[in-house]
């Protein structure tokens, strides 16, 4: 198991972070070299399972396929793999709300394989600057909705 736990400040509110967070399906136009498509296989109130084509490259170029549970509770964001290679890998995403921006805390644990393991290091990178990138993406395209709109 590979554990990761990292926190971002950004500008914009939780609550948007939140809505724009679970607009799975436009994480593809954030990063489109490590996303290559998201689906949404169910959705209900209490939960959205996606299908997801990721692309990693690190020492070789990886291409996975993952279906994931996602589920909001409050101010939190829990998404479990629920197939692929990282199945029982989970990331917590909580959104607390600071000044007048967000501290955002990411705890993931990475269930990685054993056929993976000598890569443990490069995915726990890679898992990090995909989170992050997104994140940062997502309140850019707040910030300039707004400024778009004023």
């Amino acid at each position: 198991m590979a554990n990761l736990e990292f926190t971002l400040t950004l500008s914009s509110n939780p609550e948007e972070l939140i809505a724009y967070s679970m607009d799975y399906e436009s994480y593809v136009n954030y990063l489109p070299d490590h996303i290559k498509n998201i689906t949404i296989i169910k959705k209900t109130p209490e939960e959205i399972i996606t299908e997801e084509v990721l692309e990693f490259h690190t020492i070789i170029t990886k291409k996975i396929i993952q279906r994931s549970s996602h589920k909001r509770k409050d101010n939190v964001l829990f998404t479990e793999i629920i197939s692929g290679p990282f199945k029982n890998s989970s990331v917590e995403v909580k959104y607390d709300a600071h000044n007048s921006g967000t501290i955002i805390t990411l705890i993931v644990n990475l269930k990685i394989p054993l056929k993976y393991k000598i890569l443990s290091l490069a995915i726990k990178k890679m898992y990090k600057i995909v989170l992050r990138g997104i994140l940062y993406k997502i309140n850019n395209e707040i910030v300039n909705s707004k400024k778009v709109g004023v």
